[in-house]
């Protein structure tokens, strides 16, 4: 998987786990292999400013960017598939018939290094009133 941090300058988050092809970020699980689609896909991860709680969804007002995972559209590879031989009423093949193929498309696995993890900086949790707090303290 690629990690990138969206400000390489500051401390993004790290709070993530990757096993298998299951992601799981501040303990959302993302199953990367079933979220793949014909085209590519991207998952947001937003903080919300109000209650801390990271989700997975559209940004609101409130919220902050914390993660996007990219994933990129499903490959195939092409194979050739041997027809199944015409049959009389009785089940048995006609005479000496060519074998006739077609070619079918199969879904590749995800190739989980083309997965890209995109983190946003992480800013630290600052109490309600906590410099006022301080320099009352300083006066005294």
């Amino acid at each position: 998987m690629i990690i990138q941090k969206v400000d390489p300058n500051r401390e993004a988050f790290n709070d993530y786990q990757l096993e298998d092809k299951i992601l799981t970020i501040a303990g959302i699980l993302v199953d990367l292999e079933a979220e793949q689609e014909e085209q590519e896909k991207v998952i947001v991860i937003t903080k919300c400013g109000k209650t801390g709680n990271v989700v997975r969804g559209m940004m609101m007002p409130c919220c902050q960017y914390f993660a996007e995972i990219i994933i990129p559209p499903r490959k195939y590879e092409e194979i050739e598939v041997e027809d199944k031989p015409v049959t009389h009423l009785e089940g048995k093949p006609k005479g000496d018939e060519e074998v006739t193929t077609h070619t079918e498309n199969i879904p590749l696995p995800l190739d989980i290094e083309s997965v890209i993890l995109r983190a946003w900086p992480v800013e630290a949790k600052v109490e309600p009133n906590s410099e006022s707090k301080e320099g009352e303290k300083d006066a005294e």
